[in-house]
Parts: C-alpha cells; sequence; structure tokens
C-alpha cells in the first residue's frame, strides 16, 4: 500500500508539473508570441481532470474529504465502534456501485479522440473517473479491515 500512496503522489506532482508547464506555454504563445496552439488547452484539461480525480482518491486515503459528522457526534464513541464499520461498508458500496458504473461509459467514449489531438482519446478523460473510484476502493478496504477486527476483538 506505501508503494502505491508513493506512486500515486509521483504521479501527481507531475501531472501537477504538466498542467504547468502547458499553461504557461498557452500563455507565452498567445499573449507574447501572438499565436494560437489550440492543443494545449485541450490537453491541459485533460491534465487537470485527471489530477481532480487523483486528489479525490487521496482525499479519501487521507480522510480529508467533506464528511457529515453529525450522527457520530450525537451518538458519541461508543455507538462509533458498531456505526462506524457500517457507514465505511455503505461507502465502499458506493464507491464500488461508480467503479463499475464508469466502465461502460469509458469503452462508449473511447472511439472518440480530442478535436485538437486526433490520436489522444477522450476515453482517458473518463478513465480518470474509473481509477479514482478504483483506489478509493482500494483505500477503504484497510479501515474497514480494522474496524472490523477491533469489532471482533471486542466481542471477544
Amino acid at each position: 500500500m506505501q508503494a502505491l500512496t508513493r506512486s500515486l503522489n509521483i504521479v501527481a506532482a507531475l501531472l501537477f508539473a504538466a498542467a504547468l508547464i502547458l499553461v504557461n506555454a498557452q500563455i507565452v504563445c498567445r499573449f507574447i508570441l501572438s499565436i494560437s496552439v489550440p492543443w494545449t488547452e485541450e490537453v491541459s484539461r485533460l491534465v487537470f481532470v485527471w489530477l481532480a480525480f487523483l486528489g479525490a482518491a487521496v482525499g479519501a486515503r487521507e480522510g480529508s474529504l467533506i464528511v457529515i459528522d453529525t450522527l457520530p457526534e450525537v451518538i458519541g464513541s461508543r455507538w462509533d465502534v458498531w456505526i462506524g464499520p457500517v457507514v465505511r461498508l455503505f461507502s465502499l458500496a458506493v464507491v464500488l456501485f461508480l467503479f463499475f458504473g464508469s466502465i461502460p461509459l469509458v469503452r462508449s467514449v473511447w472511439p472518440t479522440t480530442l478535436s485538437t489531438v486526433d490520436w489522444i482519446s477522450n476515453g482517458w478523460a473518463y478513465l480518470a473517473f474509473t481509477t479514482s473510484f478504483g483506489l478509493m476502493a482500494l483505500f477503504a478496504v484497510e479501515p474497514l479491515v480494522r474496524d472490523l477486527l477491533r469489532l471482533a476483538r471486542r466481542r471477544a
């Protein structure tokens, strides 16, 4: 899991650098050189989509996504031992639903290409969804197993 996390961080940093280079190249070409390079806008948009969805996976891993924590605060830590695994299991089910639901979407748009770069499939943008949901599912399994083991130890 640590190797996956490290790799994800490296990929996110490389994507950020690519986005920075592409956007700056677009600015220089358009406003300084007065030439239009339309492919930089489309490719940078694709890179930003990947950054956003990989960032969501990182947020899920770190537990920094927006959550509604009213119920845990009301019921207290005593019941959190029981509610926590249920919530994590439900969250995993939703993420898996989105993961499997995104696969046909990727397949359906894969034959189409970007308008300015005809060798890059539109499917790459949609594959970011699938990748993100897959990573979120992987990252959700560890805390769920930990909660279930803690619950089993408590019952024993």
